[in-house]
C-alpha cells in the first residue's frame, strides 16, 4: 500500500491494475463438532501484474492463517473452529479482501454436525412415527441405534416422558425387549393419559387386604366335643410342631377360650394369626401381653394392627396399648418400614404435634406410597423412574405385590424379571394406602431442607413461575444439589432465566453470588438460542462483562436489544486486554449495524475497524455526526481507497481529510495525481478544487520541470477549456505548454492553445487526431483526406503519452480528414471515427503556411492572374528563406573555425 501512494504522491503515473481472481468465490459444507476444520482458496492476477492486499473476516469462528498476500498467485488458507458449539449451529459470513486489484468478498457457510456416526440418522427423527418407520424399516440396525448414546438427543426424545422410559428400559438387560417396550409406549400416546386398560389405581387410607369376614372351621372331631383335656393336648401337639396354619389358630384360640395355661399357647396362637386378621381376639390375649414385659419383635404388628381395628381411643383395651402401639409405629417410621398394615398404625398413631427432624426425613415417603399388584408372574421388582431425577429405585415383588413411593403423578413404572430384562406393558394395579395432607405440610415445616419435598415445591414453583428472589433460591438449590435428569434440569434453568429476565434489573442488588454461580453453570447447549439470549441479557444487566463475552465468544450469540450490546461494547473497548480483539471489534461493528450513535463504540471504530471501503466510509460518516475524532480512520481509509482503486466515496474522504488539524502531504498529492490521471488519461470530471491544487503547486514551484508531468498536462488541458485567464496565468500557462513541447508531448488540445498564448508555426501547421486505448498494444488507424482520396489508408499513429496515441494530419483549405481506428483490445467493431475539417487557422498573415492554403483555395476558380501572383509571392518567401538559412550556416561553420 505504502509504494503505491508514493509513487502516485511523485505524480507516477500507473495504469496498470492487476485483474484479481479467485478459485472459489464462496464455501458451504458441514464441519464437525469440536474441531479445526479447514478450507482453502487461490488468489491470482490473471494479467500476471503483482497483486498485494489483506483479507478480513467478519465471523470469529472463521479466522485467516495469514492475513496479508502478496504475488501473483496466493494460497489462502482459513480455519473453521467450531469448538464450544453444538449440532445444528451454523457458521456463516464474508471474507473481505482488499487489495491494488480491487476490493471482492468471499462468502461461507457452514452447517454444524456431530461427529458421530449415527448423528446423520439421529438428526433424521424427528417425531416418534419417524422413529417407529425406520424401526420397520431396518429392525435389526434401530436396536443398534436404540443403544446409541446419542439416540437422546434426537428431537422427539427431547419429551420428558419418552427420556425417562427409555432411560429405565436401556438398564435392562435385553436390547431387543427394551427396544420393543419403547416402541410400545410410542405406538400408545394416550396411555399415559388414561391410566391405561392395564393399570388400575386407587386411592385408600383404608384396609384393603381381601381377608375371610368369618373363618371356614374344618369339622374336626376333637373340636367339636367340649373337652378341654383334648383341646389342650392338640394345642400342645401344634406347638411341639411349629404349627401355625388356620387349623393350629383354631386350636389355639379354642384352647385360651377354655382358660388353658399351655406354655407359649398366646404367643404360637400370635405366630399362626392370619395376617390381616380383623376379627376380636380373645380378651385373655390382649391382657396377657398387656402384663407381658418382653413380646417378641414378630408378634407386634399382627396384635398392634389388630387393637387398632378393633377399638377405639375410649376403650380400655386401646389406652392399655396406646403408648406401646405409638412406640412401635414411631421405630417402624423411622427405619421407613411400611405395609398396609403399618399404615393403618401410622394412620392412627402419628400426629402433627408428634413430628420432629426424625420423623419428619422419612414419613413423606410413606405417606406417599402406593401398592404395586400384578398377577404377572415373571416379574420380580418394580422400578420407579422420577423424570425430575436421574436415580431409579427398585422394590421386590413380594406375593405379586410391593410398597412404592410415589411422589409425583408423572413418574414412570416399569417392571423387571429375574433375567434383567425390563417392561413396560405390564397389568398392574396401583393402590394409595395413605394420604394425610396436613402431615405432610407438617412435615416440609419441620424439616424444610426434605429433598423429595423441596423437589416437589420447586416443580409447583417452577410451572406457576418464579416471582421472588426466596423461590429464585429454591430453584438453583434444587438444580445444584440434586441429581436432577437433563430434560428438568433444563426446565428449571428456564424458569430461572424467565425471572432474570422478568425481574431482575441493572446492578441487581438482590442477585448475589450463588445467583451468578447458577448462572454460569448452566450448560447453554442445552438451551435454545433464547434462553442464550437471556443468560447474556442478565449478565450485561448484572454487569458481569467478562462472562457475558465469554459467552458470546463461545455461542456468538447477538439476538438482543442494541442497549445491552451498547453496554457491553463500552466495557469491552474500555479493557485493555479485550479491546485489541479480533471479536470485540466484530461485536462493535454488529452494534455499529444495529444503528448506534454511542459515540464511545463509534470512536473505537474509527480507530480499530478495518475492512471494505464502503464499510470504514459508513463509520466515518456516522463519527462526523457524533462529533468523533476522525483524524485516524480518514486518513488509513484515504490510503486505502487510493491503494485499492476504490471510487465511490473517495472524493468525500479526502474533502474531509483536508479539513483536518493534521494531514500528510504525501497522501493528499496522492489523491492529486489519482484525480489527474481521471480527468487527463481516462477523461473523466473532477472537482475544481484539484485544479486549484494543481495551479497552486505549478505556480510556486520555481523549476517546472520539477512538477509532474501529469500535472502540467492537466493543467494545460484545464485552461485550454477554461480560458478566461488572468495575466499570471497566462504567464505560468506558457512556461507549461514551453515545457511539454519541447518533450514533444502535443496534443489535440494544443493548438487550441493559441488564442491565450504562443504556439509554435510547426504545431499549427497541423492538425491532431487522439485516441486513448491501451498503452500495451497499438491502435490501427484508417485515415482518407477528402476529396482526393477516396479510400481510407492505413497510418501510423503514434503513442505519445501513457495510453493516448496521436496522429498530426495537414489539411489546406476545403480539405476534410476522416479516420477510423480499430482497437484489437475492443473487437473487430471500428473503436473511434471522426472528421477534421481544415478551420482556417492563421497565425500571421502572409507566411509561408498560409500562401500555400491561399494558392489551394484558388486551384479551383478561374483566376489565373491572382494565382500567379500568390505563387511569385511564395517563391520570394521560400527565396528569403533559403537566403536567411545559408548565410546562418556559413557564420556558424566560422565561428566554429
Amino acid at each position: 500500500m505504502k509504494e503505491r501512494i508514493n509513487k502516485l504522491a511523485r505524480g507516477i503515473v500507473e495504469l496498470d491494475k492487476p485483474v484479481l481472481k479467485m478459485s472459489d468465490t464462496s464455501f458451504k459444507g458441514t464441519v464437525n463438532i469440536g474441531e479445526l476444520a479447514k478450507f482453502e482458496f487461490i488468489i491470482y492476477s490473471e494479467n500476471g501484474i503483482l497483486l498485494k492486499g489483506l483479507i478480513y473476516s467478519d465471523n470469529p469462528h472463521v479466522t485467516v492463517q495469514k492475513d496479508a498476500f502478496g504475488g501473483i498467485r496466493s494460497l489462502i488458507r482459513c480455519v473453521v473452529d467450531t469448538r464450544k458449539m453444538k449440532d445444528g449451529d451454523k457458521i456463516e459470513g464474508q471474507l473481505y479482501i482488499v487489495s491494488n486489484g480491487g476490493e471482492v468478498k468471499l462468502t461461507y457457510s457452514f452447517d454444524v454436525r456431530s461427529t458421530y456416526k449415527s448423528n446423520e440418522i439421529i438428526s433424521g427423527l424427528h417425531t416418534a412415527e419417524d422413529f417407529i418407520r425406520f424401526c420397520d424399516e431396518d429392525p435389526d440396525f434401530a436396536v443398534r441405534v436404540f443403544d446409541y448414546s446419542d439416540f437422546q438427543d434426537a428431537e422427539f426424545m427431547q419429551d420428558s416422558k419418552l427420556f425417562t422410559i427409555y432411560q429405565g428400559l436401556k438398564s435392562g438387560h435385553d436390547r431387543k425387549i427394551a427396544l420393543e417396550q419403547f416402541l410400545s409406549v410410542l405406538g400408545s400416546p394416550k396411555k399415559d393419559e388414561d391410566n391405561s386398560s392395564d393399570t388400575e389405581t386407587e386411592d385408600s387410607s383404608e384396609e384393603t387386604a381381601e381377608t375371610e369376614a368369618v373363618p371356614l372351621l374344618q369339622e374336626v372331631y376333637a373340636l367339636e366335643l367340649d373337652d378341654k383335656p383334648l383341646i389342650e393336648k392338640a394345642a400342645g401337639i401344634c406347638i411341639r410342631e411349629g404349627a401355625t396354619d388356620k387349623m393350629a389358630f383354631d386350636i389355639y384360640q379354642r384352647a385360651i377360650e377354655m382358660g388353658s395355661n399351655i406354655t407359649r399357647l398366646y404367643e404360637y396362637y400370635m405366630f399362626a394369626m392370619p395376617k390381616g386378621w380383623k376379627g376380636e381376639l380373645p380378651r385373655e390375649v390382649y391382657l396377657y401381653f398387656d402384663y407381658e414385659s418382653t413380646m417378641e419383635e414378630n408378634m407386634k404388628l399382627p396384635l398392634y394392627y389388630n387393637i387398632l381395628m378393633n377399638f377405639d381411643e375410649t376403650d380400655d383395651v386401646y389406652q392399655r396399648y396406646e403408648k406401646k402401639i405409638q412406640s412401635f409405629a414411631i421405630d417402624k417410621l423411622l427405619r421407613s418400614d411400611f405395609d398396609e398394615r403399618l399404615s393403618v398404625i401410622y394412620d392412627r398413631m402419628i400426629l402433627s404435634d408428634m413430628i420432629d427432624e426424625r420423623i419428619a426425613s422419612v414419613l413423606p415417603a410413606i405417606l406417599r406410597s402406593y401398592k404395586v399388584t400384578t398377577d404377572d408372574k415373571r416379574m420380580s421388582y418394580v422400578v420407579i423412574k422420577y423424570r425430575e431425577l436421574n436415580r431409579e429405585e427398585m422394590y421386590a415383588l413380594k406375593g405379586g405385590s410391593a410398597y412404592v413411593p410415589v411422589f409425583f403423578d408423572n413418574s414412570e413404572l416399569l417392571f423387571q424379571d429375574d433375567y434383567g430384562n425390563r417392561y413396560t406393558d405390564v397389568s398392574h394395579k396401583l393402590t394409595r394406602i395413605m394420604h394425610k395432607e396436613e402431615l405432610e405440610k407438617k412435615c416440609f415445616e419441620i424439616l424444610p431442607e426434605h429433598a423429595m419435598l423441596k423437589l416437589l415445591r420447586a416443580k409447583n414453583v417452577a410451572s406457576e413461575g418464579i416471582t421472588n428472589i426466596g423461590q429464585l433460591r429454591l430453584i438453583e438449590e434444587i438444580a445444584s444439589d440434586m441429581d436432577i435428569s437433563r430434560p428438568y434440569l433444563s426446565s428449571l434453568e428456564h424458569a430461572a432465566l424467565l425471572y432474570h429476565e422478568k425481574y431482575t434489573k441493572d446492578s441487581d442488588k438482590n442477585i448475589d453470588d450463588s445467583d451468578i454461580e447458577f448462572l454460569r453453570n448452566i450448560d447453554v447447549t442445552s438451551h435454545s438460542s433464547e434462553d442464550v439470549d437471556i443468560i447474556l441479557r442478565t449478565y450485561i444487566k448484572l454487569n458481569l462483562f467478562k462472562d457475558a463475552y465469554k459467552l458470546l465468544r463461545e455461542t456468538g450469540s447477538t439476538g438482543i436489544k442494541r442497549t445491552y450490546l451498547e453496554k457491553l461494547g463500552r466495557f469491552l473497548i474500555s479493557d485493555e486486554k479485550t479491546a485489541h480483539t479480533k471479536d470485540v471489534m466484530l461485536l462493535a461493528r454488529k452494534i455499529f449495524k444495529m444503528g448506534t450513535s454511542d459515540k464511545d463504540i463509534i470512536s473505537y471504530l474509527l480507530r480499530e475497524y478495518n475492512g471494505l471501503s464502503g464499510d470504514m466510509l459508513a463509520i466515518l460518516r456516522q463519527g462526523i455526526k457524533t462529533d468523533a475524532d476522525v483524524q485516524d480512520m480518514t486518513e488509513r481509509l484515504l490510503a486505502q481507497m487510493l491503494f485499492c482503486w476504490a471510487e465511490e466515496g473517495l472524493d468525500d474522504v479526502y474533502h474531509i481529510y483536508r479539513e483536518q488539524p493534521v494531514t500528510q502531504n504525501v497522501l493528499i498529492r496522492a489523491y492529486i495525481t489519482k484525480r489527474s490521471i481521471d480527468y487527463f488519461i481516462l477523461g473523466q470530471s473532477i472537482s475544481e478544487d484539484i485544479f486549484k491544487d494543481i495551479y497552486g503547486i505549478i505556480r510556486d514551484e520555481k523549476i517546472k520541470d520539477r512538477v509532474p508531468m501529469i500535472y502540467l498536462l492537466t493543467m494545460s488541458k484545464y485552461m485550454s477549456e477554461n480560458k478566461k485567464l488572468n495575466a499570471e496565468e497566462k504567464l505560468v500557462l506558457q512556461d507549461v505548454v514551453d515545457i511539454l513541447i519541447q518533450k514533444k508531448l502535443v496534443f489535440a488540445y494544443t493548438r487550441t492553445l493559441s488564442d491565450v498564448i504562443r504556439i509554435p508555426d510547426w504545431i499549427m501547421d497541423k492538425y491532431y487526431i487522439e485516441y486513448h486505448g491501451d498503452k500495451t498494444v497499438r491502435p490501427t488507424l484508417q485515415m482518407r483526406i477528402l476529396p482526393d482520396e477516396q479510400d481510407f489508408e492505413e497510418e501510423e499513429i503514434s503513442r505519445v503519452y501513457q495510453n493516448i496515441y496521436v496522429r498530426p494530419v495537414t489539411l489546406f483549405t476545403r480539405e476534410k480528414a476522416e479516420y477510423q481506428i480499430f482497437d484489437e483490445t475492443k473487437g473487430e467493431d471500428v473503436a473511434a471515427s471522426g472528421t477534421i475539417k481544415a478551420d482556417n487557422s492563421i497565425r500571421h498573415k502572409g507566411d509561408t503556411f498560409d500562401v500555400l492554403n491561399e494558392m489551394s483555395d484558388l486551384l479551383g476558380q478561374d483566376n489565373d492572374r491572382e494565382l500567379r501572383e500568390v505563387m511569385l509571392r511564395y517563391v520570394k518567401n521560400e527565396s528569403v528563406i533559403d537566403e536567411l538559412f545559408t548565410r546562418e550556416l556559413i557564420e556558424t561553420k566560422d565561428k566554429e573555425q
